[in-house]
C-alpha cells in the first residue's frame, strides 16, 4: 500500500511538474506574440498609447528567469541522479542501476497483471493461462529482485560501504 502511495504521490509531481513547464512556456509564446503585436503597431502608427495597452494586459505575469526553466526541465535532477552513487565501485553501480531497472520493469508488469486480471475472463482457459503465465513471471521477477538487493546488499558489505542508504535510494 505504501508503495502504491508513492508511486501516486511520484506521478502527481511528475503531472504538477508537466502543467507548470506548458503553462510557463503558454505564457512565454503569448508575451512574444504580445510583444510582436506592439512593434507592428508602432511602426505603423507612431503611437505609444497601443503599446502601454498591451503591456498592460500582461502585468503581474511572471516570467520564468533561465535559472527557473533550467529547474523545470528537469536537467539538475538527471545530473544529481546520474551522480547519486557517489565514488562507490563500478560493479555495485551496475549493479544499483540494474535495480533500478527491474524496478521499472516490475511496476509495468505488475500493472499489465492488475489490468489483465480485470478484464481476464477466468472461464476462458486461453486468458485464464494467459494472465497466469504473467503473473507467474511477474512473481519470478519479484523473487530476482529481491535475490539482487540481498546481493547488493553483499558486495556492498565486501567493499567496505556502511551506508545502505545508497541501496535504499535504488529501491525507493
Amino acid at each position: 500500500m505504501m508503495n502504491f502511495l508513492h508511486e501516486v504521490s511520484v506521478a502527481y509531481g511528475h503531472k504538477l511538474a508537466t502543467e507548470i513547464q506548458e503553462r510557463a512556456a503558454k505564457r512565454e509564446q503569448e508575451a512574444l506574440e504580445a510583444e510582436s503585436n506592439n512593434d507592428e503597431v508602432n511602426n505603423k502608427n507612431g503611437d505609444a498609447t497601443n503599446k502601454t495597452d498591451k503591456t498592460s494586459e500582461l502585468e503581474g505575469t511572471h516570467k520564468l528567469s533561465d535559472e527557473e526553466k533550467e529547474k523545470l526541465s528537469g536537467r539538475e535532477a538527471k545530473e544529481k541522479a546520474e551522480d547519486k552513487y557517489g565514488d562507490i565501485p563500478d560493479h555495485i553501480r551496475r549493479m544499483l542501476e540494474r535495480l533500478e531497472e527491474m524496478k521499472e520493469e516490475l511496476d509495468l508488469v505488475k500493472q499489465e497483471v492488475a489490468q489483465l486480471n480485470a478484464k481476464t475472463d477466468h472461464n476462458d482457459e486461453a486468458q485464464k493461462a494467459y494472465f497466469d503465465s504473467r503473473n507467474q513471471y511477474f512473481m519470478q521477477l519479484q523473487i530476482h529482485y529481491f535475490d539482487m538487493i540481498e546481493s547488493v546488499k553483499d558486495a556492498m558489505k565486501e567493499a567496505g560501504i556502511t551506508d545502505m542508504s545508497i541501496l535504499i535510494k535504488a529501491i525507493a
